[in-house]
Protein backbone atom coordinates (compact mmCIF):
# COMPACT_ATOMS: atom_id res chain seq x y z
CA UNK A 1 0.00 0.00 0.00
CA UNK A 2 2.78 2.45 0.87
CA UNK A 3 4.57 1.72 -2.41
CA UNK A 4 1.40 2.64 -4.30
CA UNK A 5 1.51 6.10 -2.72
CA UNK A 6 4.64 7.07 -4.67
CA UNK A 7 5.51 7.21 -8.37
CA UNK A 8 4.76 5.67 -10.76
CA UNK A 9 1.39 4.87 -9.11
CA UNK A 10 0.83 8.20 -7.29
CA UNK A 11 -2.18 7.11 -5.23
CA UNK A 12 -1.28 9.93 -2.86
CA UNK A 13 -4.20 9.89 -0.43
CA UNK A 14 -3.55 6.22 0.25
CA UNK A 15 -0.68 7.46 2.44
CA UNK A 16 -3.28 8.44 5.05
CA UNK A 17 -4.08 4.76 5.71
CA UNK A 18 -1.12 2.83 4.25
CA UNK A 19 0.59 2.35 7.62
CA UNK A 20 -2.56 1.24 9.48
CA UNK A 21 -2.06 -2.50 8.74
CA UNK A 22 1.51 -2.31 10.05
CA UNK A 23 0.30 -0.69 13.28
CA UNK A 24 -2.34 -3.37 13.76
CA UNK A 25 0.23 -6.10 13.15
CA UNK A 26 2.45 -4.74 15.94
CA UNK A 27 -0.10 -5.24 18.70
CA UNK A 28 0.91 -7.85 21.29
CA UNK A 29 4.40 -8.32 19.80
CA UNK A 30 7.77 -8.44 21.48
CA UNK A 31 10.80 -6.54 20.17
CA UNK A 32 12.02 -9.30 17.85
CA UNK A 33 8.59 -9.92 16.35
CA UNK A 34 8.03 -6.19 15.82
CA UNK A 35 11.41 -5.81 14.11
CA UNK A 36 10.72 -8.71 11.73
CA UNK A 37 7.30 -7.34 10.75
CA UNK A 38 8.65 -3.84 10.26
CA UNK A 39 11.62 -5.20 8.31
CA UNK A 40 9.42 -7.16 5.92
CA UNK A 41 7.23 -4.08 5.49
CA UNK A 42 10.28 -1.95 4.64
CA UNK A 43 11.84 -4.56 2.36
CA UNK A 44 8.73 -4.99 0.21
CA UNK A 45 8.25 -1.22 0.08
CA UNK A 46 11.88 -0.68 -0.89
CA UNK A 47 11.99 -3.35 -3.60
CA UNK A 48 9.06 -1.62 -5.32
CA UNK A 49 9.82 2.01 -4.58
CA UNK A 50 13.58 1.89 -5.21
CA UNK A 51 13.38 -0.08 -8.47
CA UNK A 52 14.82 3.01 -10.18
CA UNK A 53 18.20 2.03 -8.73
CA UNK A 54 18.23 -1.26 -10.63
CA UNK A 55 17.01 0.41 -13.82
CA UNK A 56 19.59 3.18 -13.85
CA UNK A 57 22.59 0.99 -12.91
CA UNK A 58 21.53 -1.64 -15.48
CA UNK A 59 21.47 1.06 -18.17
CA UNK A 60 24.83 2.35 -16.97
CA UNK A 61 26.52 -1.08 -16.97
CA UNK A 62 24.44 -2.73 -19.73
CA UNK A 63 23.79 -5.61 -17.34
CA UNK A 64 20.52 -6.45 -15.57
CA UNK A 65 22.43 -8.43 -12.92
CA UNK A 66 24.90 -5.64 -12.21
CA UNK A 67 21.91 -3.36 -11.73
CA UNK A 68 20.28 -5.80 -9.33
CA UNK A 69 23.28 -5.95 -6.96
CA UNK A 70 23.12 -2.37 -5.57
CA UNK A 71 19.30 -2.39 -5.69
CA UNK A 72 19.05 -5.46 -3.47
CA UNK A 73 21.84 -4.36 -1.12
CA UNK A 74 20.27 -0.93 -0.62
CA UNK A 75 16.80 -2.41 -0.04
CA UNK A 76 18.14 -4.93 2.50
CA UNK A 77 19.80 -2.10 4.45
CA UNK A 78 16.93 0.38 3.92
CA UNK A 79 14.46 -2.05 5.53
CA UNK A 80 16.41 -1.94 8.82
CA UNK A 81 15.04 1.55 9.47
CA UNK A 82 11.47 0.25 9.25
CA UNK A 83 12.31 -2.61 11.59
CA UNK A 84 13.66 -0.14 14.15
CA UNK A 85 10.56 2.02 13.73
CA UNK A 86 8.40 -1.02 14.40
CA UNK A 87 10.19 -1.82 17.67
CA UNK A 88 9.67 1.70 18.99
CA UNK A 89 6.08 1.89 17.72
CA UNK A 90 5.13 -1.46 19.25
CA UNK A 91 6.43 -0.41 22.67
CA UNK A 92 4.73 2.98 22.53
CA UNK A 93 1.49 1.28 21.45
CA UNK A 94 1.70 -1.20 24.31
CA UNK A 95 2.07 1.70 26.74
CA UNK A 96 -0.88 3.52 25.21
CA UNK A 97 1.44 6.28 24.07
CA UNK A 98 -0.16 6.52 20.64
CA UNK A 99 0.99 10.13 20.32
CA UNK A 100 4.60 8.92 20.22
CA UNK A 101 4.18 6.81 17.05
CA UNK A 102 4.22 9.78 14.59
CA UNK A 103 7.25 11.21 16.38
CA UNK A 104 9.07 7.87 16.17
CA UNK A 105 8.41 7.71 12.43
CA UNK A 106 9.76 11.25 11.99
CA UNK A 107 12.80 10.41 14.12
CA UNK A 108 13.61 7.42 11.90
CA UNK A 109 13.27 9.50 8.72
CA UNK A 110 15.49 12.19 10.21
CA UNK A 111 18.15 9.69 11.26
CA UNK A 112 18.48 8.16 7.80
CA UNK A 113 18.82 11.64 6.31
CA UNK A 114 21.74 12.76 8.48
CA UNK A 115 23.98 9.71 9.02
CA UNK A 116 27.35 10.85 7.60
CA UNK A 117 28.44 9.38 4.26
CA UNK A 118 25.41 7.06 3.88
CA UNK A 119 22.59 9.60 4.25
CA UNK A 120 19.52 8.41 2.36
CA UNK A 121 16.61 10.92 2.30
CA UNK A 122 14.72 9.16 -0.51
CA UNK A 123 11.02 8.32 -0.26
CA UNK A 124 10.23 10.44 2.77
CA UNK A 125 6.56 10.11 3.58
CA UNK A 126 5.80 13.84 3.31
CA UNK A 127 6.78 13.90 -0.37
CA UNK A 128 3.85 11.60 -1.17
CA UNK A 129 1.51 14.64 -1.03
CA UNK A 130 3.60 16.89 -3.26
CA UNK A 131 0.79 17.29 -5.79
CA UNK A 132 -1.60 18.51 -3.08
CA UNK A 133 -0.07 21.81 -1.89
CA UNK A 134 -3.08 22.62 0.29
CA UNK A 135 -2.06 19.71 2.56
CA UNK A 136 1.70 20.40 2.46
CA UNK A 137 1.80 23.43 4.71
CA UNK A 138 2.78 21.63 7.97
CA UNK A 139 6.17 21.39 6.25
CA UNK A 140 6.41 25.19 6.65
CA UNK A 141 5.88 24.87 10.41
CA UNK A 142 8.25 21.99 11.16
CA UNK A 143 9.80 20.76 7.91
CA UNK A 144 9.15 17.57 6.00
CA UNK A 145 9.52 15.60 9.23
CA UNK A 146 6.48 17.31 10.78
CA UNK A 147 4.54 16.69 7.57
CA UNK A 148 5.44 13.00 7.74
CA UNK A 149 4.43 12.91 11.40
CA UNK A 150 1.06 14.44 10.48
CA UNK A 151 0.46 11.70 7.90
CA UNK A 152 1.33 9.02 10.46
CA UNK A 153 -0.94 10.75 12.99
CA UNK A 154 -3.79 10.34 10.51
CA UNK A 155 -2.90 6.64 10.23
CA UNK A 156 -2.85 6.33 14.03
CA UNK A 157 -6.30 7.97 14.24
CA UNK A 158 -7.71 5.50 11.71
CA UNK A 159 -6.13 2.55 13.52
CA UNK A 160 -7.60 3.71 16.84
CA UNK A 161 -11.02 4.31 15.27
CA UNK A 162 -11.28 0.67 14.23
CA UNK A 163 -9.77 -0.49 17.51
CA UNK A 164 -12.94 0.74 19.23
CA UNK A 165 -11.03 2.76 21.77
CA UNK A 166 -12.99 4.70 24.38
CA UNK A 167 -14.21 7.97 22.86
CA UNK A 168 -12.47 10.12 25.46
CA UNK A 169 -9.12 8.49 24.58
CA UNK A 170 -9.62 8.61 20.84
CA UNK A 171 -11.03 12.15 20.62
CA UNK A 172 -7.70 14.05 21.12
CA UNK A 173 -6.10 12.27 18.16
CA UNK A 174 -9.04 13.01 15.90
CA UNK A 175 -9.11 16.66 16.96
CA UNK A 176 -5.36 17.01 16.47
CA UNK A 177 -5.65 15.52 12.97
CA UNK A 178 -8.43 17.94 12.07
CA UNK A 179 -6.41 20.87 13.44
CA UNK A 180 -3.49 19.92 11.21
CA UNK A 181 -5.73 19.82 8.15
CA UNK A 182 -7.44 23.10 9.03
CA UNK A 183 -4.14 24.78 9.84
CA UNK A 184 -2.69 23.66 6.51
CA UNK A 185 -5.65 25.16 4.64
CA UNK A 186 -5.30 28.46 6.54
CA UNK A 187 -1.55 28.58 5.92
CA UNK A 188 -2.07 27.90 2.23
CA UNK A 189 -4.54 30.80 2.08
CA UNK A 190 -2.09 33.22 3.70
CA UNK A 191 -0.93 35.62 1.00
CA UNK A 192 1.34 38.46 2.21
CA UNK A 193 2.34 41.35 0.02
CA UNK A 194 5.74 40.91 -1.62
CA UNK A 195 7.77 41.94 -4.64
CA UNK A 196 7.68 39.72 -7.71
CA UNK A 197 10.37 38.54 -10.12
CA UNK A 198 10.33 36.63 -13.39
CA UNK A 199 12.34 33.43 -12.94
CA UNK A 200 13.41 31.12 -15.76
CA UNK A 201 14.50 27.48 -15.77
CA UNK A 202 16.54 26.71 -18.88
CA UNK A 203 16.50 23.20 -20.37
CA UNK A 204 18.93 22.44 -23.25
CA UNK A 205 17.34 19.07 -24.06
CA UNK A 206 20.75 17.34 -24.30
CA UNK A 207 21.47 14.01 -22.58
CA UNK A 208 24.56 14.53 -20.40
CA UNK A 209 24.60 11.04 -18.88
CA UNK A 210 24.68 8.69 -21.85
CA UNK A 211 25.78 8.89 -25.47
CA UNK A 212 28.83 9.98 -27.44
CA UNK A 213 30.79 12.82 -25.81
CA UNK A 214 31.70 14.44 -29.13
CA UNK A 215 28.08 14.55 -30.26
CA UNK A 216 27.10 15.91 -26.85
CA UNK A 217 29.60 18.79 -27.13
CA UNK A 218 28.28 19.72 -30.57
CA UNK A 219 24.71 19.74 -29.24
CA UNK A 220 25.64 21.83 -26.19
CA UNK A 221 27.43 24.37 -28.39
CA UNK A 222 24.13 24.96 -30.16
CA UNK A 223 21.53 24.38 -27.45
CA UNK A 224 22.94 26.26 -24.43
CA UNK A 225 23.06 29.71 -26.13
CA UNK A 226 19.69 28.94 -27.70
CA UNK A 227 17.98 28.13 -24.41
CA UNK A 228 19.50 31.21 -22.76
CA UNK A 229 17.97 33.41 -25.45
CA UNK A 230 14.54 31.80 -25.41
CA UNK A 231 12.03 34.34 -24.18
CA UNK A 232 14.48 37.22 -24.76
CA UNK A 233 11.60 39.51 -25.69
CA UNK A 234 9.91 38.87 -22.33
CA UNK A 235 10.74 39.85 -18.78
CA UNK A 236 13.51 37.71 -17.22
CA UNK A 237 15.19 38.58 -13.93
CA UNK A 238 17.22 35.39 -13.42
CA UNK A 239 17.92 32.24 -15.44
CA UNK A 240 18.80 28.92 -13.79
CA UNK A 241 20.78 26.46 -15.92
CA UNK A 242 21.57 22.76 -15.30
CA UNK A 243 24.60 21.14 -13.73
CA UNK A 244 27.59 19.75 -15.68
CA UNK A 245 27.47 22.23 -18.56
CA UNK A 246 30.98 23.58 -17.95
CA UNK A 247 34.15 23.38 -15.87
CA UNK A 248 35.74 26.10 -13.78
CA UNK A 249 39.33 26.51 -12.66
CA UNK A 250 39.90 28.29 -9.36
CA UNK A 251 38.30 31.74 -9.65
CA UNK A 252 38.20 31.91 -13.44
CA UNK A 253 35.06 31.94 -15.60
CA UNK A 254 33.72 28.43 -16.30
CA UNK A 255 34.43 27.00 -19.74
CA UNK A 256 32.19 24.80 -21.90
CA UNK A 257 31.82 23.90 -25.59
CA UNK A 258 29.70 27.04 -26.16
CA UNK A 259 29.68 30.81 -25.72
CA UNK A 260 27.87 32.27 -22.70
CA UNK A 261 25.07 34.74 -23.36
CA UNK A 262 25.60 37.65 -20.99
CA UNK A 263 22.30 39.52 -21.35
CA UNK A 264 20.50 38.31 -18.18
CA UNK A 265 21.91 37.28 -14.76
CA UNK A 266 22.11 33.50 -14.46
CA UNK A 267 23.32 30.64 -12.27
CA UNK A 268 24.69 27.30 -13.47
CA UNK A 269 26.09 24.08 -11.98
CA UNK A 270 29.84 23.73 -12.65
CA UNK A 271 32.66 21.38 -11.69
CA UNK A 272 35.21 23.65 -10.02
CA UNK A 273 38.77 22.36 -10.17
CA UNK A 274 41.43 23.53 -7.72
CA UNK A 275 44.92 22.43 -6.76
CA UNK A 276 43.39 20.72 -3.70
CA UNK A 277 40.75 18.81 -5.63
CA UNK A 278 37.44 19.18 -7.48
CA UNK A 279 34.14 20.54 -6.18
CA UNK A 280 30.62 20.55 -7.55
CA UNK A 281 29.57 24.19 -7.39
CA UNK A 282 26.88 26.67 -8.31
CA UNK A 283 28.28 29.59 -10.28
CA UNK A 284 26.43 32.89 -10.63
CA UNK A 285 26.95 35.75 -13.09
CA UNK A 286 25.61 39.30 -12.80
CA UNK A 287 28.51 41.19 -14.36
CA UNK A 288 31.05 39.15 -12.47
CA UNK A 289 31.42 35.46 -11.62
CA UNK A 290 30.96 34.05 -8.12
CA UNK A 291 30.49 30.52 -6.79
CA UNK A 292 29.30 28.39 -3.86
CA UNK A 293 30.43 24.78 -3.38
CA UNK A 294 28.19 21.74 -2.86
CA UNK A 295 27.91 20.26 0.62
CA UNK A 296 26.03 16.97 0.02
CA UNK A 297 27.74 14.76 -2.56
CA UNK A 298 26.23 11.72 -4.27
CA UNK A 299 27.44 8.45 -2.76
CA UNK A 300 29.18 6.23 -5.38
CA UNK A 301 28.72 9.02 -7.95
CA UNK A 302 30.85 11.83 -6.55
CA UNK A 303 32.59 9.93 -3.78
CA UNK A 304 33.04 6.31 -2.72
CA UNK A 305 33.11 5.55 1.03
CA UNK A 306 35.80 3.02 2.00
CA UNK A 307 37.24 3.36 -1.49
CA UNK A 308 40.41 1.39 -0.65
CA UNK A 309 38.37 -1.62 0.48
CA UNK A 310 35.96 -1.49 -2.45
CA UNK A 311 38.48 -1.46 -5.27
CA UNK A 312 36.72 -4.35 -7.06
CA UNK A 313 33.41 -2.48 -6.87
CA UNK A 314 34.91 0.73 -8.25
CA UNK A 315 36.41 -1.12 -11.21
CA UNK A 316 33.26 -3.15 -11.91
CA UNK A 317 31.06 -0.06 -12.18
CA UNK A 318 33.57 2.23 -13.85
CA UNK A 319 33.26 4.71 -11.00
CA UNK A 320 35.29 7.96 -10.88
CA UNK A 321 38.92 7.28 -9.96
CA UNK A 322 38.90 9.93 -7.22
CA UNK A 323 36.50 11.55 -4.78
CA UNK A 324 35.21 15.09 -5.07
CA UNK A 325 35.54 17.42 -2.10
CA UNK A 326 32.78 18.47 0.29
CA UNK A 327 32.18 22.17 0.88
CA UNK A 328 33.30 23.52 4.25
CA UNK A 329 30.03 25.44 4.71
CA UNK A 330 26.77 26.38 2.98
CA UNK A 331 27.18 29.64 1.05
CA UNK A 332 24.25 31.66 -0.26
CA UNK A 333 25.10 33.55 -3.47
CA UNK A 334 24.03 37.11 -4.18
CA UNK A 335 23.24 37.53 -7.87
CA UNK A 336 21.81 40.76 -9.29
CA UNK A 337 20.58 41.84 -5.87
CA UNK A 338 18.90 38.50 -5.17
CA UNK A 339 20.10 36.12 -2.49
CA UNK A 340 20.08 32.74 -4.22
CA UNK A 341 20.12 29.56 -2.17
CA UNK A 342 21.93 27.10 -4.41
CA UNK A 343 21.03 23.41 -4.35
CA UNK A 344 23.13 21.27 -6.66
CA UNK A 345 21.39 18.08 -7.86
CA UNK A 346 21.13 15.63 -4.92
CA UNK A 347 21.01 18.54 -2.43
CA UNK A 348 17.39 19.11 -3.42
CA UNK A 349 16.50 16.15 -1.16
CA UNK A 350 18.09 17.64 1.97
CA UNK A 351 15.88 19.71 4.23
CA UNK A 352 18.75 21.14 6.26
CA UNK A 353 20.68 22.53 3.26
CA UNK A 354 17.73 24.59 2.02
CA UNK A 355 16.93 25.58 5.63
CA UNK A 356 20.43 27.03 6.05
CA UNK A 357 19.99 29.11 2.88
CA UNK A 358 16.67 30.37 4.21
CA UNK A 359 18.33 31.27 7.51
CA UNK A 360 20.93 33.19 5.47
CA UNK A 361 18.10 35.35 4.09
CA UNK A 362 17.68 33.71 0.66
CA UNK A 363 15.03 35.20 -1.64
CA UNK A 364 14.72 32.03 -3.74
CA UNK A 365 16.14 28.53 -4.15
CA UNK A 366 17.91 27.51 -7.37
CA UNK A 367 18.22 23.76 -7.99
CA UNK A 368 20.75 23.07 -10.73
CA UNK A 369 20.62 19.35 -11.49
CA UNK A 370 21.66 16.63 -13.90
CA UNK A 371 18.97 13.94 -13.59
CA UNK A 372 19.64 12.34 -16.95
CA UNK A 373 20.83 9.12 -15.29
CA UNK A 374 17.30 8.47 -14.02
CA UNK A 375 15.21 9.24 -17.10
CA UNK A 376 12.42 6.71 -17.52
CA UNK A 377 12.39 5.76 -13.82
CA UNK A 378 10.34 6.84 -10.81
CA UNK A 379 13.40 8.64 -9.39
CA UNK A 380 12.57 11.64 -11.60
CA UNK A 381 9.25 12.09 -9.79
CA UNK A 382 10.94 11.64 -6.39
CA UNK A 383 13.43 14.43 -7.18
CA UNK A 384 10.59 16.64 -8.37
CA UNK A 385 8.65 16.01 -5.15
CA UNK A 386 11.69 16.89 -3.04
CA UNK A 387 12.03 20.22 -4.85
CA UNK A 388 8.38 21.09 -4.18
CA UNK A 389 8.83 20.37 -0.46
CA UNK A 390 11.92 22.59 -0.25
CA UNK A 391 9.85 25.50 -1.59
CA UNK A 392 7.02 24.93 0.90
CA UNK A 393 9.30 24.41 3.91
CA UNK A 394 11.06 27.72 3.39
CA UNK A 395 8.21 29.75 1.89
CA UNK A 396 10.52 30.49 -1.03
CA UNK A 397 10.04 30.07 -4.78
CA UNK A 398 12.26 27.39 -6.30
CA UNK A 399 13.60 27.04 -9.83
CA UNK A 400 14.78 23.59 -10.93
CA UNK A 401 16.78 23.16 -14.14
CA UNK A 402 17.78 19.82 -15.65
CA UNK A 403 19.36 19.03 -19.06
CA UNK A 404 16.50 16.74 -20.16
CA UNK A 405 13.86 17.84 -17.69
CA UNK A 406 11.43 18.28 -16.33
CA UNK A 407 12.54 21.81 -15.43
CA UNK A 408 10.09 24.01 -13.56
CA UNK A 409 9.30 27.01 -11.37
CA UNK A 410 7.51 26.43 -8.02
CA UNK A 411 5.94 29.17 -5.95
CA UNK A 412 6.33 29.36 -2.16
CA UNK A 413 3.07 27.47 -1.59
CA UNK A 414 4.25 24.46 -3.59
CA UNK A 415 2.34 25.15 -6.83
CA UNK A 416 4.28 24.41 -10.02
CA UNK A 417 3.73 27.57 -12.08
CA UNK A 418 5.52 26.50 -15.25
CA UNK A 419 7.12 23.23 -16.37
CA UNK A 420 8.92 21.99 -19.49
CA UNK A 421 8.37 18.88 -21.58
CA UNK A 422 10.99 16.17 -21.11
CA UNK A 423 13.73 16.07 -23.74
CA UNK A 424 12.84 19.41 -25.38
CA UNK A 425 14.90 22.58 -25.70
CA UNK A 426 12.59 24.80 -23.68
CA UNK A 427 12.30 27.19 -20.78
CA UNK A 428 9.88 27.29 -17.86
CA UNK A 429 9.12 30.92 -16.98
CA UNK A 430 6.90 32.34 -14.25
CA UNK A 431 6.37 35.46 -12.17
CA UNK A 432 6.57 34.58 -8.47
CA UNK A 433 6.62 36.45 -5.18
CA UNK A 434 10.06 37.13 -3.79
CA UNK A 435 10.63 37.99 -0.17
CA UNK A 436 13.08 37.41 2.64
CA UNK A 437 12.58 33.95 4.06
CA UNK A 438 11.39 33.09 7.55
CA UNK A 439 12.41 29.81 9.15
CA UNK A 440 10.08 28.57 11.85
CA UNK A 441 12.00 27.95 15.11
CA UNK A 442 10.21 24.61 15.33
CA UNK A 443 12.12 23.42 12.26
CA UNK A 444 15.40 23.56 14.14
CA UNK A 445 14.26 21.48 17.11
CA UNK A 446 11.44 19.20 15.93
CA UNK A 447 13.64 16.56 14.19
CA UNK A 448 15.85 16.26 17.28
CA UNK A 449 12.84 15.91 19.55
CA UNK A 450 11.63 13.06 17.34
CA UNK A 451 15.06 11.43 17.40
CA UNK A 452 15.05 11.52 21.21
CA UNK A 453 11.53 10.03 21.38
CA UNK A 454 12.60 7.21 19.05
CA UNK A 455 15.72 6.46 21.11
CA UNK A 456 13.61 6.60 24.28
CA UNK A 457 11.18 4.05 22.84
CA UNK A 458 14.01 1.70 21.84
CA UNK A 459 15.96 1.70 25.08
CA UNK A 460 14.16 3.19 28.08
CA UNK A 461 10.68 1.73 27.50
CA UNK A 462 12.08 -1.79 27.34
CA UNK A 463 13.73 -1.42 30.74
CA UNK A 464 10.67 0.11 32.33
CA UNK A 465 7.97 -2.42 31.77
CA UNK A 466 6.55 -1.96 28.29
CA UNK A 467 4.05 -4.76 27.72
CA UNK A 468 5.14 -7.14 24.89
Amino acid sequence: MLALVFAPFNLMLLSLVAIVPLLWSLEETNGKQAFVRGYVFGLVFGLINLIWLQQFVAKWTSSWWMGAIPWIIVCVLFAIYFGLFAIGASRAWAKGWYWAVPLIWAGVEFSRSIVPYIYFPWSQLGTSLHKLPILLQPAWWGGIYLLGAFIVLFNVSVALLFARLEVKRFRPYLLCTLLFIGGSIVSYSYDPAADTKWLVAGQPGVDLAFGDETVRSVELAKKVPEVMQLGAATKRDLIVLPEHLAEGFDGEAPVGPFEWVYDVPFVVGVQRNTKDGAYQSLYGWDGEWKFADKLRLVIFGEYVPFRDRLEWYVKSFDLPPGDMRFADKITTLEVAGLKVGGLVCFEGLFEEVARKHASNGAHLLALSSMDDWYQGTNAIEALKAGAVLRAVENRLPLVKSSPLGPSFVVDWRGNIQSITRVGKTEIARAEVKIGPSFVSPLRHVFPWICLVVWAFSLFWLKRNGARH
